[in-house]
């Protein structure tokens, strides 16, 4: 690209049309923007595609959450007794979206990685703690697919300095286009329509899974032994999904996995991660990191940078403890081979197996969109207000099924799937 020319536009043009198609935007339907204040340039382009497909309003929301300048002060200098306070509007507004039928475009990539890394960690844990519990309704619903729902990632300067290894700013982000052109497939020449075929061969890949009638998967690997119990009614998924309504969108731009909902009682074993993880609700990154569970739970822990990461993320709430996903992905993903690491989940969980602390994935359980939070919660799919993946997966780690009928079959060896 040739930053600020008509071609550098007409690219721009040419990613949010894959995004729009990916969440299948109807004419008539209003659109929702949710990034930070540096987006606001892609915002724009996305609403004038947005527009030329007949949206009726997009909006670009930079609240809060979305805005870390504003969450920053408020940690800093707020009083402690307003540190929980989140207000009715914020609610009230997603309320309105989710009824109305809007469609949610989620850009999840900060301005600066390491901005909130200097607050006070309680002070931050109980905002946010408090925010995710207010939200947690509400994102329920989102999650269940009650609209069309995509996470995207723009870069930006200081995130494109990181992970390119260069100064932060229109150097690396151009060098990490380069290497985003590949894994996004915008060098094909109907990006859009690529995403739509892999997705199926991802839901191809989950049915097979699915045929297996598993009973549990179990991680082996470099500091790695960790088995994982599923539900009698977990449902392997992959690629697109469907809206309540019954229309079909992605909700990830890239995707490479197949993931389910585990059953949330039945881990066992230690696990290391194999990629350094940014949280978002902490604002930090943990390296190093590794998990001890029994009987569901998460009993010890450790890192080697980001340790007060984990204390915080898992005294969010008791499901924080739990796993509420598991997903499988391996070495051909564009990602792992871009031998790069994104400090974003989006990418990186597309980059290797992963497990992720908190919410079950009502879809990914049989009926599981007509049960009740707490009629899932009964039958092991884990309640949280929270949900963050760790990555677990390489090229040493191997994957074995463990199937209901005493079988065991290998589903990834030296990396690569072997179904």
């Amino acid at each position: 690209m040739k930053r600020g020319s008509d071609m550098d536009r007409a690219f721009l043009e040419r990613y949010a049309d894959v995004l729009l198609t990916a969440v299948n935007l109807q004419v008539g339907q209003n659109l929702l923007v949710r990034a930070e204040p540096v987006h606001l340039g892609f915002a724009g382009v996305l609403a004038a595609r947005a527009y030329a497909r007949g949206a009726r309003y997009v909006r670009f929301d930079n609240s809060e959450i979305e805005n870390p300048v504003m969450y920053r002060a408020r940690i800093e200098h707020s009083r402690e007794e307003y540190l929980e306070y989140v207000p009715r509007t914020r609610l009230e507004a997603m309320k309105a979206m989710i009824e109305e039928d809007w469609a949610l475009i989620a850009v999840r990539t900060p301005e600066d990685p390491d901005f909130l890394a200097p607050l006070d960690r309680d002070r931050n844990a109980r905002a946010a703690r408090a925010i995710a519990a207010e939200m947690r309704p509400y994102q329920a619903r989102v999650n269940n697919n009650e609209i069309a729902w995509l996470v995207a990632f723009y870069p930006t300067a200081k995130l494109a300095g990181r992970i390119m290894d260069m100064p932060p700013g229109d150097a690396a982000i151009d060098a990490l286009w380069k290497v985003l052109i590949p894994i996004l497939r915008l060098d094909r020449p109907d990006p859009a329509g690529f995403w739509d075929a892999h997705g199926e061969e991802l839901a191809g890949r989950a049915d097979k899974l699915n045929s297996l009638r598993l009973d549990a998967v179990r991680f082996t690997g470099p500091g790695t032994d960790l088995t994982i119990g599923l539900l009698d009614g977990s449902i392997w998924r992959g690629g697109p999904d469907h809206t309540r309504s019954g229309r079909k969108f992605n909700p990830n731009i890239p995707t490479e996995e197949v993931f389910t909902s585990p059953d949330s009682r039945r881990a066992s074993g230690r696990v290391a991660f194999t990629r350094p993880v940014f949280v978002p609700i902490i604002g930090k990154t943990i390296e190093g990191g590794w998990l001890r569970f029994e009987g569901g739970d998460v009993v010890e822990y450790g890192a080697a940078s980001g340790r007060d990461v984990l204390d915080s993320y898992l005294a969010m709430d008791e499901g924080a403890k739990r796993l509420g996903e598991v997903a499988l992905v391996d070495t051909s993903s564009p990602i792992f081979m871009s031998n790069r690491t994104f400090y974003n989940i989006l990418f990186d969980e597309n980059a290797a197996c992963h497990i992720a602390l908190g919410s079950a994935y009502p879809g990914c359980v049989k009926d599981g969109d007509s049960m009740s939070e707490r009629r899932l919660a009964e039958m092991g799919a884990n309640s949280s207000a929270v949900h963050t993946d760790f990555m677990i997966g390489s090229p040493d780690v191997e994957v074995l099924g463990l199937s209901r009928d005493g079988r065991t079959i290998p589903i990834i060896a030296g990396g690569r799937f072997a179904l």
